[in-house]
């Protein structure tokens, strides 16, 4: 200790020091920095333009900006791991990436990289959720139909004749109809079905064809009901691609938290909380 110092003195000299060489403390100081997120600060500029961005507005409330907020955190902390080594002395401000649309394209393509690419979905697991989960596909009394979408008067009288000449309404499907399902069968609760149809269908036998309906000008539908029945389950095939596709969502969701979770223990996050320009709101777990 220097001789004449008093002993808090010199603790107190030994704090300034620290608070000027310590550019994280230093930078609590400076009212546009609101976070430092590993080699990045995170500017009140930054926020606002990723405020802008989301279509948010200036008048979004505490809680859709502390959603973005968060949506920006997250986002920094991916550059971070995609940043080349080695770290800057002090924190940097985000530069070319301070622009939302180049982070968001810099993020998504880290992801892909990172998560999306690696979730798979074999059939044995969506047969197994399918299983577990069949009374989620279960319908309530309507009908099994096929439908035609045809367009013109001529095409849909020609269509018709060749299904009341026996012809296979896939075939005629194949040939004729502009719908997507291509004839396949659809189950629709009596509900479910457009109210100007309800009539119709309640009035085909089932395996007949229904006389052309005109549904938009020069647009016409031919419906042919395969069953009425009282309850029904959705087929595997037909919801097996909504099954992958939420077995993926959930997958590439659980490896982002992780990813996240990781992140954040390689790169520590110094929030300002005070500074921010709303009142923070945690989301709930």
């Amino acid at each position: 200790m220097k001789r004449g110092w008093p002993a808090g003195a010199a603790l107190l000299a030994a704090a300034v020091t620290v608070a000027c060489t310590d550019p994280v403390r230093r930078l609590a100081r400076d009212p546009d920095t609101l976070a430092v997120v590993g080699r990045y600060l995170v500017t009140r500029e930054d926020f606002g333009r990723a405020v802008a961005y989301s279509r948010g507005g200036a008048g979004a409330g505490d809680l859709l900006q502390s959603r973005l907020w968060d949506a920006l955190e997250e986002e920094v902390l991916v550059l971070n791991d995609v940043a080349a080594p080695p770290a800057p002395p002090e924190p940097v401000g985000l530069g070319p990436y301070a622009d939302p649309r180049l982070r968001s394209d810099a993020v998504r393509q880290a992801l892909e990289e990172r998560i999306y690419s690696k979730v798979s979905v074999d059939d044995a697991e969506v047969e197994r959720y399918y299983r577990d989960h069949w009374s989620d596909y279960e319908k309530g009394a309507g009908v099994l139909l096929r439908a035609l979408l045809l367009n013109g008067a001529a095409q849909a009288d020609e269509a018709r004749r060749l299904l009341v000449t026996r012809h296979s309404f896939l075939d005629v499907a194949r040939l004729y109809s502009a719908a997507p399902d291509r004839g396949l069968p659809q189950y629709f609760e009596t509900g479910e079905l457009p109210e100007f149809l309800r009539p119709v269908v309640a009035g085909l036998r089932p395996g007949t064809p229904s006389e052309p309906i005109e549904v938009s000008a020069g647009t016409y539908q031919i419906l042919l009901v395969e069953k009425r029945l009282e309850r029904y389950v959705l087929p595997l095939e037909e919801v097996a691609p909504l099954i992958r596709l939420r077995l993926a969502d959930a997958a590439q969701e659980r490896l982002q938290a992780q990813y996240t979770a990781a992140l954040r223990e390689r790169f520590p996050v110094t929030l300002y909380a005070a500074k921010l320009p709303f009142r923070y709101q945690k989301e709930k777990p």
